[in-house]
Parts: structure tokens; C-alpha cells; sequence
């Protein structure tokens, strides 16, 4: 068969998460047939793309290894080429030297416009339903927002505030900035603006090839783990945290956020983050995570909102999150696409290893949408069953007995999937893990609580509701009102759920009155009080 670009990529891939003698010949000849071969902008450069990565995350020796960043070196160069016309193919795939143009939050975007390693710019206005006329009559100096009302479209309106081209994008975020201490109002009117930002990088570093971790020692793989024994692995000690110096840090910190922007995605605990809370896992077979909390000004009530970042040999590999309350977590996975192929139930255990020892949890519960809900590639991949396989059930009784009798039929015929119809019906249940004997109580047991007290007690008034409240809980602690607006906040929430829930117990009200200041500063902290006011034999 003749050699060429595209049969040598296929055949790359087809072998790429096989660790035989014969693959690994196949994938060092297939490198060094395509390092020989043009390289030119089509869907197979993209392939090839991908699967370097994924054979750079999951290399069997040194001599592939090699090769790989070879072609990384040589793929970059040739982008670097053509970047002055660069095809608009080539937007969004994060390689070297390709623009990314998305939408992104308006701190997300302040955070980019200091990042030393690509430039932003605005790229247009899409389909706004405010204009600039809207929101700079809120932020502009007084004097000026007369200019606001002559009915200027975006454009014009910034060439009469003598706003330059280059500087247009810095404009709108600094004067929404003005509004920083109202983050959720700041938030829907530079959504409203729908501003859309080019990011531009500076060099090949800021791309999915070379946005990594320093990796000591590369974990060369002679297999893929396919069986996986989740309760081992959950109930293995966790290591300590790797220290970071500064560097080190603001390298990690800004690897995961890089990963998010080159995927054109954004979570709350990335973009929002609390730097002090960042946390570094080395694990087993080249995986480390890391997990990280945010700013007191974007915390959600009384819940943890967790995010994380998996590596595998440095590469971010899988994004998301834990709601984390007490014992229990909500918790969400996704693996980004170039490594769907490799050891995807061996990352999720992981990943719940580290926050079962973290913050010392027995149940996760995962919503619909991570499989199927909304999500056709996870009712086509049978997402249901990855899941299962670990232990999660419906909590619905009656699905949990259907997917039991699925389950039962998978394992005796050969051949037998799920039907579509099946599937779909999971959707309609969260599914949970337990590793303890009861159910912990969730946020929404004591939002439940709540608004029934309102209604009850207060007629709906939730204002008279929550000052009540308040000074009922710093009468029985002999607390003062908190100058701090973060604490104040958090003040609100635990003098609710303590009068909803009827508390008077003086251990737990002192447990309470801590996490009034813990909360904002300290999510590790503040879960052990939760922690220890669940449960009176902690501590």
C-alpha cells in the first residue's frame, strides 16, 4: 500500500491505546513515516494532533516519547509559517499558534488580558441584548454619561469616549470592574453585551501540545487498566499535597486555567478561583490532580464547590467539580476528547479517592446530564454502564431495579446492549455511591426546611426572615453583626438553616458561629466544622 499522510494517521490511531510488541512497532514506524511526509491543514493534521497527545500522555518508552515531540516541534514550526493567513479551520483546535475565539465571563476575560503568554482582543459583538449605551450609564463618570444617550451603536460610541481599537476590550472590562462588589449584576450585564474575544497566542507554549506540568519522572505505560477495582482504590491512603514554592505554584495554577481556555470552556471554581485553597496529588501511573475552591464573593450557600484538574505525565487530561456538603458530594467528570481512550474509570477513581480523603466523604451523587440527559454521546457511549460499574445506583426504586435486570442480562448474553429507550429512562434519576451506611443530609433537605419556615413563621417575608433570623442566632452566641460582607453572607445562610432545623444544641451553635468566618477563607477548614457539627463524635 502506498504511504500517505492520511493512512498512516489512521493507523496511528487504531493503535494508538494498544500495548503489544506489534502496536508499539506500528506507532514508531508510522511516526517516522509521517515525520517524512508535508504536513498540510486538513481534518488529518487535527487527527494526527490529537493523537499525539494522546501518545504523549500514554507513551510505552522513551523512543516514542521522542518522536512525538518531534512532531510537536515540527507541527508548531509549520504553524508558525502560516500564522499571518491562517485558515479558519484552524480557530479553536488549540494547536500552536491558532487563535481561540469563544465567549468568555467577564473575570475569566480580565484574567486573560494579564496573561503573559497570548493576547486578547475583542472579536465582535454578538447578538447583544444590551448595548454599551445600557451598561456605561451605569459604570461611565457622571460627566460623561451623557454620551450615553444619542443612541450611538457599540463602535461609534467608544470612537466618541476616545476609546483606541487596540484598547476597546480593556474599556468595557475596566468599567465593568466599577462593579466588582455586585459580581452577579457585573455578570449579567457584560453577558447581556454578549462580547465575543480573540485570544492570540504569543508563542507555541500557550497550546494543548505544551501546556503541561514538569514532569520528574514520565510514567511509561506497558498497558491500559480497563479493570479497575473502585473500592481499593477509594480506600487507599492518599499522599500528601506535593509542596510548591511561588513558581511552582503560578505555573500549576496557570496550566489549569490555560486548559480551560484552550478547550473554549470555563467552570466556576477555575475561573473564580481561591489560590490559597490550590491543592497538588502525585498518584499512581503518571496521574496527579489538583483541586481547588474559590473567592468568598462567588462561594455557594453553605455547600463547597470543588473543581479540579487531572493530569496524566503532566497533560491535563479531565476538568470538573464536587458540590461538597458534610459526607456527601454531588460530582461531575469530564474527560477532555484527545484521552478518551485510556484510562478514563482509573482517573475517575482517583478522582474520588482524593475527595473522599479530603474532606472525608461516603456518598456521591452524579446528575443526569454525565449520562445522557441533554447529552446524546452519552446515551450512545452507555455512559449509564461507566458509572455503574463503580457502584452508583438509581435513587429511584424502580429504575434501580431496571438496571439491575439490564445488568443481569448484559452479563449472561453475549452481544446484548441497552436499548435507546432504556438508557433514556435513567435520565430521569440522579444515581449515588454510597460508602457508608446512612444517607448524609444534603443543602436542599435544608433549603426544604427553610422555605417552609418563611411561609410558616414569617408569611413569605423572606427580609423580615432572614433579620430575624440573624439576630436570634447572635443573641444565642453572643455574636456581633460581622463588618465583613462575605461573613455577613455566610451569618445569613447558618442563622436560617439553625432556626429552620430548630438547633440549639451550645457545641453545634459554636460549630455554626465558626463557619462564619471560616467559610470565605478556607473550604478545608470549613468542611471539618461542617463535618464536626454532623456528627458529635468528631473532635
Amino acid at each position: 500500500m502506498r504511504i500517505s499522510f492520511r493512512n498512516q494517521v489512521s493507523a496511528l490511531k487504531d493503535c494508538m491505546n494498544s500495548f503489544d510488541p506489534a502496536s508499539h512497532r506500528t506507532k514508531i514506524n508510522c511516526l517516522k513515516n509521517l515525520r517524512a511526509l508535508p504536513l498540510v491543514i486538513n481534518e488529518d493534521l487535527f487527527q494526527y494532533f490529537d493523537t499525539l497527545l494522546f501518545l504523549s500522555a500514554y507513551p510505552e518508552d522513551a523512543a516514542l516519547l521522542n518522536l512525538t515531540e518531534k512532531e510537536f516541534l515540527r507541527i508548531s514550526a509549520f504553524l508558525h509559517r502560516t500564522r499571518k493567513d491562517m485558515p479558519k479551520n484552524l480557530v479553536n483546535t488549540g494547536m500552536p499558534h491558532t487563535k481561540t475565539i469563544t465567549r468568555f465571563s467577564h473575570d475569566k476575560v480580565r484574567w486573560l488580558l494579564h496573561h503573559p503568554e497570548c493576547n486578547t482582543t475583542l472579536e465582535d459583538f454578538v447578538d447583544p441584548a444590551h448595548t454599551l449605551n445600557d451598561v456605561l450609564t451605569l459604570t461611565l463618570p457622571t460627566i460623561e454619561r451623557a454620551e450615553t444617550t444619542a443612541g450611538r451603536e457599540n463602535l461609534d460610541l467608544m470612537d466618541a469616549l476616545k476609546v483606541p481599537s487596540a484598547k476597546r476590550l480593556w474599556f468595557i472590562i475596566n468599567e465593568l470592574s466599577r462593579l466588582d462588589d455586585q459580581p452577579y449584576i457585573k455578570d449579567h450585564l457584560y453577558e447581556r453585551l454578549e462580547p465575543i474575544v480573540c485570544i492570540t497566542p504569543r508563542d507555541k507554549s500557550f497550546s494543548k501540545a505544551y501546556n503541561r506540568l514538569p514532569v520528574d519522572r514520565t510514567y511509561f505505560h506497558q498497558d491500559l487498566l480497563k479493570r479497575i477495582d473502585p473500592s481499593t482504590i477509594l480506600q487507599a491512603p492518599l499522599p500528601s499535597p506535593v509542596h510548591l514554592d511561588a513558581a511552582q505554584k503560578e505555573k500549576a495554577i496557570r496550566v489549569v486555567k490555560n486548559a480551560m481556555v484552550l478547550t473554549a470552556r470555563e467552570t466556576d471554581p477555575c475561573t473564580y478561583m481561591d489560590e490559597n485553597s490550590f491543592r497538588l496529588y502525585h498518584l499512581e501511573r503518571g496521574i496527579s490532580i489538583a483541586i481547588f475552591g474559590m473567592v468568598a464573593s462567588r462561594q455557594m450557600p453553605l455547600e463547597s464547590y470543588v473543581g479540579y484538574t487531572a493530569f496524566k505525565n503532566g497533560f491535563p487530561v479531565s476538568y470538573g467539580g464536587s458540590w461538597i456538603f458534610g459526607e456527601r458530594a454531588n460530582f461531575g467528570i469530564n474527560i477532555f476528547k484527545p484521552y478518551r481512550s485510556g484510562e478514563s474509570a482509573f482517573i475517575m477513581a482517583q478522582l474520588l479517592r482524593v475527595y473522599r480523603h479530603v474532606f472525608n466523604l461516603h456518598y456521591f451523587e452524579v446528575e443526569p446530564y454525565q449520562y445522557g440527559l441533554d447529552n446524546p454521546d452519552g446515551i450512545a457511549s452507555g455512559a449509564f454502564w461507566f458509572y455503574y460499574r463503580f457502584g452508583f445506583r438509581p435513587l429511584d426504586k424502580h429504575l434501580k431495579d431496571v438496571a439491575q435486570r439490564e445488568a443481569e442480562k448484559i452479563a449472561s448474553r453475549k452481544g446484548y446492549r441497552t436499548s435507546h429507550r432504556v438508557l433514556t429512562s435513567f435520565t430521569t434519576s440522579n444515581i449515588g455511591l454510597r460508602l457508608g451506611d446512612y444517607m448524609p443530609p444534603a443543602v436542599s433537605d435544608i433549603a426544604v426546611k427553610v422555605t417552609a419556615m418563611i411561609h410558616r413563621t414569617y408569611k413569605g417575608d423572606r427580609i423580615l426572615a432572614e433579620n430575624d433570623c440573624r439576630q436570634k442566632f447572635m443573641a444565642k452566641t453572643r455574636l456581633s453583626l460581622p463588618a465583613d460582607p462575605a461573613e455577613k453572607h455566610v451569618l445569613t445562610e447558618v442563622a436560617l438553616w439553625a432556626e429552620a432545623m430548630h438547633i440549639e444544641n451550645d457545641r453545634q451553635l459554636d460549630l455554626m458561629k465558626k463557619m462564619i468566618t471560616t467559610k470565605p477563607v478556607d473550604v478545608y477548614a470549613y468542611q471539618d466544622l461542617l463535618l464536626r457539627s454532623f456528627n458529635p463524635t468528631i473532635g
